[in-house]
């Protein structure tokens, strides 16, 4: 299995084809921001939630490990920054931010270790009290509910325009989320399930400050 930033690299187009629309609860977060505020958006994908808080009168800051990805969505959003960079290791000084967005990308960091680093950074790089909103794929979707008991680590191939490529993701449930946060020095406020692609939960929605 190659590297998770090489296939994002390989999928880019791809998946950007398939993710036009934001998320209504990230677009509720973003509306709630004041205008003007610094956010990052963390593991920023095509940049759907970055032009969201654009069009908010939010700073953006976008920034993602694929290049290719940073491409397409430097082209739809050139006045916003783009940094291609590690989410273990962000390239900002410490309270760089008003508030942070991390889509559907914190279960898609390859291991334990680099996950809890990412939420250490994101910590990090907030303002003290800064709100964060963090969504991640929830291992009681009906899509998982067949895996054995304890499983929490799948592969998910990427098969659209001629693709295979093996993409790994990390399933949290409530709990386990809190824990990675708190963790990571966050307070948590509140954890919801939304459905996304699904008509029942599929995604679990934390918010939390630094």
């Amino acid at each position: 299995m190659r590297p998770q930033r090489e296939v994002w690299d390989a999928i880019a187009a791809s998946f950007d084809r398939t993710r036009a629309r934001p998320w209504p609860h990230v677009e509720g977060f973003l509306a709630a921001l004041p205008q003007g505020a610094r956010v990052l958006d963390l593991m920023a994908g095509n940049g759907r939630h970055s032009l969201v808080a654009d069009d908010a009168g939010l700073d953006a800051v976008w920034l993602d490990w694929s290049r290719a990805l940073a491409t397409l969505s430097s082209e739809r959003l050139p006045h916003i920054p783009h940094i291609v960079a590690d989410a273990a290791r962000l390239p900002f000084a410490d309270a760089s931010f008003d508030a942070a967005i991390c889509v559907a990308a914190l279960h898609g960091l390859p291991d334990p270790d680099t996950r809890a680093a990412s939420l250490r950074e994101l910590k990090r790089v907030l303002k003290p009290d800064a709100p964060a909103q963090l969504t991640v794929w929830s291992r009681d979707a009906p899509r998982f509910r067949d895996l054995p008991a304890r499983e929490t680590d799948v592969v998910v191939p990427w098969k659209a325009d001629g693709f295979d490529e093996a993409r790994t993701y990390h399933l949290y449930r409530p709990a386990a989320l809190r824990a990675a946060l708190e963790g990571a020095g966050f307070r948590v406020h509140g954890i919801d399930e939304v459905a996304i692609a699904a008509k029942e939960p599929d995604n679990l929605v934390a918010l939390a400050s630094a």
